[in-house]
């Protein structure tokens, strides 16, 4: 069962306890689990595939005025002041920030929806308008979890304007569809970190051109492919 933020002594006991028993493995451990690695082996692409893995994979950023800014947890080093820009411009009057559990989460001991809050609020983004969940491990539970915060909570999402990675687009866009069916969706995209190289709107284009970048975006493409295929998300 979903907990919000609230608190009382209950909730706060409850979720200590989850991210204790959490924490109890390690990032390496936490990352084994995963179906697909983060890095998995690339085959040769010749053009035909690159253009498809590209298509699949990225998407052209449309930040339209929406009811609310739905942020895809991120467990690196990410530009947080990009989407941050989207609400102080107006774009959308809430922000629901996913992501429970993950990378920066072994470092911290905090869930990633609270260190991106906070990350948020320094760029000058009220605190009490963002919406956080502390229980997702994975971009699905993202979604379904915000789905179900906005309706407890009565907030409207007619028109979601969603922030990821560069190379998370497709896939985000592909889960909102399935979890968010009536609703119309808006991509923007943010520069990250991994490892302490930068990414960019560039990895576009020249994803390819690297060993690790290839690798990386040769995941999402697998994984797109394999949740599509059983159902997890839009096709």
């Amino acid at each position: 069962m979903l907990q919000y933020l609230d608190h009382n002594d209950k909730y706060w006991y409850k979720v200590i306890g989850y991210m204790s028993d959490i924490l109890k493995i390690t990032e390496a451990e936490f990352q084994a689990r995963k179906e697909i690695p983060r890095f998995p082996d690339c085959p040769e692409l010749d053009e035909g595939l690159i253009r498809k893995v590209t298509e699949t994979v990225f998407l052209y950023p449309d930040p339209q005025p929406a009811d609310v800014l739905f942020i895809f947890g991120s467990s690196r080093d990410d530009e947080w002041s990009q989407p941050a820009t989207l609400f102080l411009k107006g774009l959308a009057p809430i922000i629901y920030v996913g992501g429970g559990i993950g990378g920066r989460s072994f470092a911290t001991g905090r869930f990633l929806s609270h260190l991106i809050r906070d990350d948020l609020v320094a760029c000058g983004i009220p605190r009490d308008a963002i919406l956080v969940d502390e229980e997702s491990t994975n971009t699905l539970e993202d979604a379904v979890h915000g789905k179900a915060i906005f309706d407890q909570k009565g907030i409207r999402h007619y028109r979601i304007l969603f922030d990821c990675k560069w190379p998370h687009a497709g896939r985000c866009l592909r889960t909102l569809k399935k979890v968010f069916p009536g609703s119309i969706l808006y991509p923007s995209m943010h520069d990250f970190k991994y490892d302490g190289v930068l990414y960019t709107e560039n990895l576009r284009l020249d994803w390819p051109d690297e060993e690790r970048s290839r690798s990386f975006v040769w995941g999402e493409y697998q994984r797109i492919l394999l949740y599509s295929s059983r159902g997890d998300i839009c096709p």
